[in-house]
């Protein structure tokens, strides 16, 4: 799904983008042929108005004069007076034979009314519009026929410029232009691959999980509903066995009913829908009510849970302390189900601390519910002396449905707990982190 997304995305991006990049330097390019245009018009103009200038104030030309004035400009030049043409064989060679220019430009002159016999009437000058002429070879020239009134009667120039170089420059500007935009679109393209992909990874990502959620969830549910199908099929079958059967459906209907209602926690959590009520309260007050929960399920389990406080009251903290409570309730449940675990083997077994401190079997069998205080700062910890956690799996654990047990053979245990105080801590703005205890096991620090 996400490739087939990727490749749409991408293609909107380029398309999008590489349409706005061609219209920019299609607008460019056509500002650009405009000013061209407008200089060579320009240009032009103003070697019209030299020769005119010449042919008013001069009477006689000399033909070097003409002769450097067209290899200079690219210019062809063709003057006659009363009718009777200069004697001027041109020192410009174009493309196309210079009489079949100046033909092609009387044509087009005629077609604007400017004829070989027209003269000027209610003013001293008679001219045409700049004109463009094609050759015959590719070869395009800008024109213009003037008929000037002087004392000795009328003289007429038609004046050519080849801009054919223009014209292959324009060409080769529109080519660069092109080769622009492709270059332009091909780095829109690898951008876009680059950052769609970049952005859908979180939302891969996050369908990932949402996959794996539904799974897992599918996985935990299932099993408490196969064991009640199981149990009632067989009380139909086995009245005596009717009683314990139901306990045991019981029992399951409990876990699954446990299951949906962390599942809601989560889902209300990942909304922003659970309602947070932050106040001041006494965090030793609420230690101690925890002890006196737990110390009866750890002696049940042949271990005990010790509490750690600083000889000084802790300081009211500002946090939600249902919220709280319900996290530290997670971690001793967890400290409890594999701290405490059922092995007799522990508690013969002894193991070296960092400082070369023993610890016996039996002090592994122990939870240490510590609190101290820092600065601006209250950290509770919750201590334990079974298996630990690997670290490449200290990130793991706060993932819902992760548990070390692949097999998941702890059916109290559904992998939701670190994943519901991790998101209650959150929204909080709590920090919960995990590190290794000295001597083995694992020690959990809430930082409120």
């Amino acid at each position: 799904m996400f490739p087939k997304l990727e490749r749409k995305f991408v293609f909107l991006y380029t398309l999008s983008t590489g349409l706005i990049l061609t219209l920019i330097l299609a607008v460019s390019f056509l500002f650009y042929v405009s000013s061209q245009s407008s200089r060579q018009k320009s240009l032009f103009q103003d070697q019209l108005f030299t020769l005119m200038s010449q042919l008013q104030t001069d009477s006689l030309f000399s033909d070097s004069y003409l002769a450097q004035m067209e290899s200079k400009n690219q210019l062809l030049i063709y003057i006659e007076e009363n009718n009777d043409p200069f004697f001027f064989p041109g020192s410009y060679t174009p493309r196309t034979e210079r009489d079949r220019l100046f033909e092609r430009a009387e044509d087009l002159a005629e077609a604007e009314g400017i004829f070989s016999d027209s003269h000027p009437i209610s003013s001293n000058l008679l001219q045409s519009s700049i004109l463009q002429i094609p050759g015959e070879k590719g070869d395009i020239y800008l024109g213009n026929i003037l008929i000037l009134h002087t004392a000795n009667g009328y003289k007429k120039i038609t004046l050519l410029q080849d801009i054919t170089d223009g014209r292959i420059q324009l060409i080769q500007t529109v080519i660069f232009y092109i080769l622009i935009d492709l270059a332009g679109i091909l780095l829109l393209f690898l951008a876009g691959r680059w950052f769609v992909r970049r952005s859908l990874e979180p939302l891969e990502e996050t369908y990932e999980k949402q996959q794996d959620f539904v799974a897992s969830a599918s996985h935990e549910l299932r099993s408490p509903l196969a064991v009640i199908q199981t149990a009632a099929d067989a009380a139909a079958d086995a009245q005596d066995e009717a009683k314990r059967l139901l306990q045991v459906i019981k029992k399951e209907c409990q876990r699954g009913s446990s299951l949906v209602k962390n599942l809601l926690l989560l889902a209300s959590a990942d909304q922003n829908n659970w309602a947070v009520n932050k106040k001041y309260f006494e965090l030793d007050e609420m230690l101690l009510g925890l002890l006196e929960v737990y110390e009866p399920l750890c002696l049940s389990r042949d271990g005990r849970i010790l509490l750690s406080l600083p000889d000084d009251p802790l300081p009211p903290v500002l946090a939600d302390p249902d919220l709280c409570r319900q996290i530290f309730t997670i971690l001793l449940d967890n400290a409890v189900a594999y701290g405490l675990d059922d092995s007799k083997s522990w508690l013969a077994y002894a193991s070296d601390t960092s400082d070369g401190r023993q610890i016996s079997g039996e002090e592994k069998r122990k939870i240490v519910l510590r609190a101290e205080s820092l600065r601006s700062h209250i950290m509770v910890y919750v201590i334990d002396h079974g298996p630990g956690i690997p670290d490449g799996e200290k990130e793991l654990i706060f993932d819902r449905f992760y548990r070390r047990d692949q097999s998941r053979n702890r059916k109290e245990h559904f992998g939701l707990g670190l994943s519901i105080a991790a998101k209650l801590a959150q929204i909080q703005g709590i920090r919960l982190e995990v590190e290794d205890t000295a001597g083995g096991g694992s020690t959990f620090k809430v930082v409120i």
